[in-house]
């Protein structure tokens, strides 16, 4: 998701602000820390791992004052390598 005007766009026509949002993410099991930083401070936060072990799945349900601060959660972690935003 390189360009989020669209997506925020989408964001704002399906959202009442402020709202819970829900993260997932899939992301190798050696870059779970750096994805985990990102939702430090969020209370709800669930990990499971993969049968294999080499990836976990992160979801996280946060209260987002605006669709600004959904798209800055997207541009936090887009630099984590391997990682896949559902």
């Amino acid at each position: 998701m390189k360009d989020f005007v669209q997506f925020q766009k989408l964001l704002d026509e399906q959202c009442q602000w402020p709202s819970v949002y829900t993260f997932k993410f899939i992301v190798p099991k050696a870059r779970a820390e750096e994805l985990l930083a990102v939702f430090s401070s969020c209370p709800e936060v669930s990990v499971r791992e993969s049968s294999r072990g080499s990836y976990l799945s992160v979801t996280a349900n946060m209260v987002m004052s605006s669709s600004d601060m959904v798209i800055a959660v997207y541009e936090a972690v887009a630099g984590i390598e391997g990682i896949i935003a559902l």
